[in-house]
């Protein structure tokens, strides 16, 4: 028997799969894993997504990979789903019960989802079923949702946005759409994908997918989540940015319900020093091939505070510009290998907030022109220096850089808020659209009525609070003409009497003598609230009268 004969076949591991989700769900065999969302502005775990977990008495762990596709094509999905719906409503509101920070549990919905059944019907029931508020749910779609059947799930997302629930795009990047498709589609929030955020910290062309992404979700009023965050490195990254959210190992795996509940109840959070609120130590980079220079410029700044790096390259200073979060960096032009100008323009391009400066005795001119001219470089300093202007210059670059800092933050929190303002908005206008619908609609149904009434061969009156005569049907107006000629006004003393002496809200009609002719009538009042609205009389002809 050869090796690979003793491997399962894949048609069978499809089947074995296929058949033990059909009753994975009575043996009790799915189970919900939690991951904590961070926000980068506070450090704080704010959300959770619910990442479902299959254990099989007979096939063991099988990962979503491999049984969520299959779900889908056997048309299983709709049910997991809905269990995983419901399950994390529970479990949500299990944790708000135990006092625990209040968050965003969200949900992977499949495009499956959305067909047949009434996604925003359950999603309803769901939160009402355990008392929670749509805030605290979050639907996460992929882009191939949006490709499937577009305008019926825009239209469920809508509903869901207008109730409080956050709409996410999950693995933004990997599907077909695009940020400017996504301006007419209700979305929260972009999830990046992990491929994309894998590579954030390597070179300036891998980064820039990120950034792309991120300020032009910016421009949308959506906020940004990066997932598979694993290293300090993405995560610093991330934060320069503009970044809002993470999720990944870098904060906490998915973990049980329990675990995440002890997370929660530890209330821990990022260090601040890798939050948008960080303040760090001015930190200087000094590249200079000459060590008499590098020792001669250390001693200079050593009475202004500054944390000092220093290189003897420009390949050194680039790989320190990768290990340290540097403001100000001057450098001499003369160096082996890289010249001070190759060295800047790799700075601005991998750390474009850095501050750049170049000291050196040697002026190629040109070169220093190009380099000003494309930003790369500051200022332009010649050795010798004069102590007291370069400090000046020095601590000039510095002012600048925190001015760019903290406009840079003031935009992510202006940003963020207004973010939260379009969904607001998007949520009011939906709500307000609902509304008028709703009060078309009444205004249809109240129309109809007064139709219905008017044709009844009954003679009815109607009468505001203050006992004025207000409405008539066709058979008061064809019995009694005289009476119905004062609406508006005062009712006919006759009319009056008739109201003042048969009781209100009585079982049984009062037998009244009206122009030789029997009548049974009814006094109903009418209330809105707690308040008297009015009251209608209903005559009855017992006997035959055709006037009053």
């Amino acid at each position: 028997m050869k090796p690979h004969d003793l491997m399962p076949h894949p048609g069978r591991r499809i089947t074995q799969i296929a058949g033990g989700l059909t009753e994975a769900l009575e043996r009790g065999e799915l189970s919900l894993a939690y991951q904590p969302q961070v926000c980068l502005a506070t450090g704080e775990v704010v959300g959770a997504e619910a990442l479902m977990r299959w254990h099989s008495a007979e096939l063991g762990e099988v990962p979503p990979s491999e049984f969520v596709p299959v779900a889908e094509a056997c048309g299983l999905i709709g049910p997991l789903g809905l269990w995983a719906l419901r399950t994390a409503c529970a479990q949500a509101a299990a944790w708000r019960a135990a006092r625990l920070p209040a968050l965003r549990v969200s949900v992977n919905v499949a495009p499956h989802q959305f067909s047949g059944a009434d996604m925003v019907a359950e999603v309803r029931q769901a939160l009402a079923a355990h008392g929670l508020p749509a805030q605290a749910l979050g639907i996460e779609i992929t882009e191939g949702a949006l490709m499937q059947d577009a305008h019926r799930v825009a239209d469920a997302l809508r509903q869901l946005q207008s109730d409080g629930v956050e709409i996410s795009l999950d693995d933004f990047g990997t599907g077909y759409s695009s940020l400017s498709r996504l301006r007419d589609l209700p979305i929260d929030l972009v999830k990046i994908d992990r491929s994309f955020v894998a590579d954030v910290g390597a070179a300036a062309s891998s980064a820039s997918v990120t950034r792309s992404v991120i300020r032009l979700a910016k421009e949308l009023h959506m906020q940004v989540l990066a997932e598979g965050v694993e290293t300090e490195e993405q995560l610093k990254q991330l934060v320069k940015h503009g970044c809002d959210r993470i999720q990944g190992w870098v904060f906490g795996k998915a973990m049980s319900s329990d675990d995440f509940a002890e997370l929660l109840a530890s209330r821990r959070r990022l260090p601040e020093e890798m939050t948008h609120r960080h303040s760090h130590q001015r930190t200087l980079l000094l590249v200079d091939d000459e060590e008499n220079i590098l020792s001669a410029l250390r001693r200079l700044v050593r009475r202004d505070g500054y944390r000092v790096l220093t290189a003897s390259s420009g390949q050194e200073g680039l790989t320190l510009l990768r290990a340290h979060h540097v403001d100000v960096i001057i450098s001499d032009q003369r160096m082996p290998g890289m010249t001070g100008v190759e060295f800047l323009r790799q700075a601005k391009l991998e750390y474009p907030d850095t501050i750049r400066m170049t000291l050196s005795g040697y002026t190629d001119l040109q070169s220093i022109i190009d380099a000003v001219n494309e930003g790369a470089v500051y200022k332009f300093l010649t050795k010798p220096w004069d102590d007291a202007l370069l400090r000046e210059h020095i601590a000039q670059a510095f002012r600048q850089r925190e001015l760019a800092e903290e406009n840079r933050r003031l935009a992510h929190e202006v940003s963020s808020a207004n973010s939260e303002l379009a969904a607001a908005n998007r949520r009011l206008e939906h709500s307000v659209r609902r509304e008028h619908d709703l009060l078309r609609t009444m205004q249809t149904a109240a129309g109809n009525a007064r139709d219905m009434v008017d044709l009844v061969p009954i003679a009815i009156f109607g009468f505001d609070p203050d006992g004025l005569l207000v409405y008539a049907n066709q058979r008061a107006r064809k019995v009694f003409p005289a009476w119905c000629a004062g609406i508006g006004d005062s009712p006919d003393p006759a009319l009056r009497g008739v109201l003042t002496q048969t009781p209100p809200d009585a079982q049984q009609g009062c037998r009244v003598r009206l122009g030789g002719s029997d009548f049974e009538a009814w006094v109903g009042r009418l209330a809105l609230g707690t308040a008297e609205s009015g009251s209608l009389l209903m005559l009855r002809v017992v006997g035959v009268a055709d006037s009053a």
